[in-house]
């Protein structure tokens, strides 16, 4: 019996690394989302903190201070979800090339799994045929004998 050689193989493994390349876009992409939420958490808590602690400072020059630091936090904060926002965007592109990339590969698998199907059914067709013409043969053999 032969061996099966799926002619498109290359093909396949190029849509395998495409999909693996994919994948690794996708991770460094939620990589970054998370960093960008940390950090407007991590603005926002501060923020939070500075409110808190802004009635314990009774000096109007710390206060003054503060309202500033706040109103920087504030800056932070915005251009901060301005960030997350774009990260998430690029995230979603991300994951929707990874889907594209997976179903891509999973149509030439399936095509492979296919022709292998139908190349099993092709050999147990012929070893069946050349079983039959050697019965055939045998049996017309052992009638020759019987005549004889």
């Amino acid at each position: 019996m032969k061996n099966f050689q799926f002619k498109l193989e290359q093909v396949l493994q190029n849509r395998v690394e495409h999909e693996e390349k994919a994948l690794q876009e996708q991770v460094r992409a939620q990589q970054e989302c998370l960093k960008c939420r940390e950090q407007l958490n991590e603005f926002t808590e501060k923020l939070e903190n500075t409110i808190h602690n802004s009635y314990i400072t009774p000096i109007p020059i710390e206060q003054m201070h503060l309202l500033m630091y706040r109103d920087q936090l504030q800056a932070n904060i915005r251009r901060q979800s301005k960030l997350l926002q774009r990260a998430e965007e690029i995230l979603q592109l991300r994951i929707d090339s990874t889907v594209k990339a997976r179903q891509d590969r999973m149509v030439l698998e399936k095509l492979k799994e296919k022709q292998y199907d139908n190349f099993v059914k092709l050999q147990d067709y012929l070893e069946q045929k050349e079983v039959d013409e050697l019965a055939t043969i045998g049996f017309s053999r052992g009638k020759l004998r019987d005549v004889q």
